[in-house]
């Protein structure tokens, strides 16, 4: 223990420190949406903020002020849940006015209007949010118990566990920009009169440079995009991430022949050299060539995007603030710090280019994940769940598939789980695939090899979502049962597991160790719930597997089964209702022919 820590533990044995058993640093979305989720099971925490008002990275960011998340106010459906799934900015909440197309009617909205929103949230949720508090410091005195050094000193807070929710909020820079050569994403000007008749280099090609590009094209000689790797769209990725269509005008004028263009170069270059003459920048660099330069251009602007602010880290061991993202397990605790978790845009990357971790549509379901995890970890307070019947599993299977929100956006990373105890099946939603093989934790069960449980989740075609790839093909739709392990679009895959799955690595979509899985076929509407291509696959696949008799058949295909069989499924005498109260499920056309019986192998 170095001298601070003797001081700040001397400090906290004289005077009272402020004791928590959570202190959740930073008020930005994925703090608050914690913070809902422990005080909702009355847990003793706080939230911390530095700034006066929550979400306060929004009061800059971004500089053009429209925000790329979409507000898609109407969907056809009246399920809430349903309609979260097209929904990018409202936190998961009880309250219904806490929706945001109640405040705002643009699809892509003002960055002013999600302030707003999140100091509603705060209020109407009664969070314990302390503003105006900068941590400086995170010291772990032992095992149990961590102090926080707050630059308002000597006020202190003592914690059991911490969560880091600070969002990645500080810009790469150059070196250049302190020589003035190059201006930075957050102070350069975004009024476009400044650029009349300019040529201008902007650094990067993610969302901040070409929403900058954006905004001035239509006043500069050109523009110019400079980055070391080749643009990525977001339509073609299926990474939200990646540059979206609502930025990115500048590639017609590029692919146009109209004097914008995109460049490449390795700025990190030890050659690369940045240079002012008659007023006016010139970028030179070397290749195989040897020397040459770019330019004159009158603006260059740093657009490299972000990272995590790691200084009130740096006094524990393992933390380095040399990547984008700090290093963390599925549980959102760090792989060094014990009882140091991460919430928000900081766990993206755990799933960075494979999910949407890093936006709010994503890791709203993240942060009520780890407070779940964190509830039943440290408190014993089961993984909320939903008991079903084992007759019953079918159509509860299909209601969920057809209305999950999670699972939708957090694609291949969170998963619903269907453990089987006899004839009840209990359900967790929106558990990470990387916590699966601690499953008797969530359920606060002791431990065992043995389980029975049928897990699904959605994923896209291997595939379909890559740089380069042809996202628009003739071929790109399949929606034949027996080939739907090719299908393109998000489509469900069902697994059924009778030991722990295997442990999945960080950054990985893998789900190994199920001794079986059923891809079902990808729909427009993702409607997962027509009789011959969804129902009756699920219902052969759960019957097969569990050894139940759930085969699901229609009036006419239960007559047909009967007039050519020695048997009749017990189904077939009290037929399970497809539509169920709230679901999105539309009723189905009967089909007149008999359905194959599903060759499972071909699944496998």
């Amino acid at each position: 223990m170095n001298t601070l820590q003797i001081f700040v533990l001397l400090f906290c044995q004289i005077f009272s420190c402020n004791t928590w058993d959570y202190c959740i640093i930073g008020a930005g979305p994925g703090g608050l949406q914690l913070a809902y989720y422990l005080q909702k099971v009355g847990l003793n925490y706080v939230v911390l903020e530095r700034n006066s008002v929550p979400g306060s990275f929004f009061e800059l960011y971004p500089r053009r002020r429209t925000l790329i998340s979409i507000n898609k106010r109407h969907t056809g459906e009246t399920n809430s849940e349903f309609n979260m799934r097209h929904d990018w900015n409202s936190l998961l909440s009880d309250d219904p006015e806490l929706v945001f197309k109640h405040y705002s009617k643009e699809m892509f909205p003002h960055a002013d209007t999600l302030l707003h929103y999140l100091s509603d949230y705060v209020e109407k949720g009664r969070l314990n949010v302390q503003y105006n508090t900068t941590i400086v410091r995170v010291l772990q005195e032992h095992a149990e118990s961590f102090t926080l050094l707050t630059e308002e000193y000597p006020f202190t807070y003592s914690c059991r566990f911490v969560v880091v929710s600070t969002g990645i909020s500080v810009l790469n820079k150059l070196v250049y920009e302190k020589k003035g050569l190059i201006q930075g994403y957050d102070t350069v000007s975004h009024d476009p009169e400044s650029y009349e008749g300019k040529k201008v280099l902007i650094l990067g090609k993610g969302n901040s440079a070409f929403e900058t590009a954006d905004l001035i094209y239509g006043r500069t000689d050109y523009v110019h995009l400079l980055s070391r790797d080749r643009v990525k769209l977001s339509w073609n990725t299926h990474y939200v991430g990646d540059v979206r269509g609502v930025n990115n005008n500048l590639l017609d004028t590029y692919q146009l022949k109209s004097l914008d263009a995109l460049m490449e170069a390795d700025l990190n270059d030890d050659s690369t050299e940045f240079e002012e003459r008659n007023g006016q920048i010139y970028i030179s660099q070397v290749d195989h060539h040897g020397r040459y330069e770019r330019g004159p251009y009158d603006v260059v602007i740093n657009c490299l995007g972000f990272k995590y602010d790691a200084a009130p880290l740096a006094n524990l061991t393992g933390i380095t603030e040399t990547e984008k993202y700090p290093e963390m397990g599925w549980d959102f605790q760090s792989t060094t710090i014990r009882n140091l978790y991460f919430a928000g845009t900081i766990t993206h990357g755990l799933d960075r280019r494979i999910s949407s971790g890093g936006f709010i549509h994503g890791f709203r379901y993240t942060a009520r994940s780890l407070g779940h995890i964190l509830a039943a970890r440290n408190h014993g307070i089961r993984w909320p769940t939903v008991s079903v019947p084992l007759s019953g599993v079918v159509p509860a299977m299909i209601k969920r598939l057809n209305e999950m929100s999670g699972p939708y956006q957090m694609f291949y990373v969170l998963v619903d789980v269907y453990v089987r105890y006899g004839d009840r099946v209990d359900i967790l939603y929106d558990v990470p695939h990387g916590m699966l093989h601690k499953i008797h934790e969530l359920l606060a069960e002791k431990r065992s090899s043995k389980l029975d449980m049928i897990v699904t989740r959605l994923v896209y075609g291997a595939e379909y979502s890559k740089v380069g790839g042809d996202p628009f093909r003739l071929d790109r739709v399949e929606t034949d049962p027996f080939l739907a392990h090719t299908c393109n679009f998000i489509h469900p895959v069902v697994y059924h597991f009778t030991s722990l799955p295997h442990v999945v690595p960080v950054k990985s979509k893998e789900l190994r160790g199920a001794r079986s899985k059923i891809h079902l076929p990808e729909d427009l509407y993702t409607d997962f719930g027509t009789l011959n291509h969804h129902v009756e696959p699920l219902s052969n696949f759960i019957g097969t597997v569990w050894n139940a008799d759930l085969q699901f058949r229609d009036p006419i295909n239960c007559l047909t089964t009967t007039l050519t069989h020695s048997g009749i499924s017990g189904t077939c005498l009290k037929r399970m209702p497809i539509v169920t109260q709230g679901s999105k499920m539309k009723p189905v056309r009967v089909s007149a022919t008999l359905t194959p019986p599903l060759n499972l192998a071909s699944c496998l």
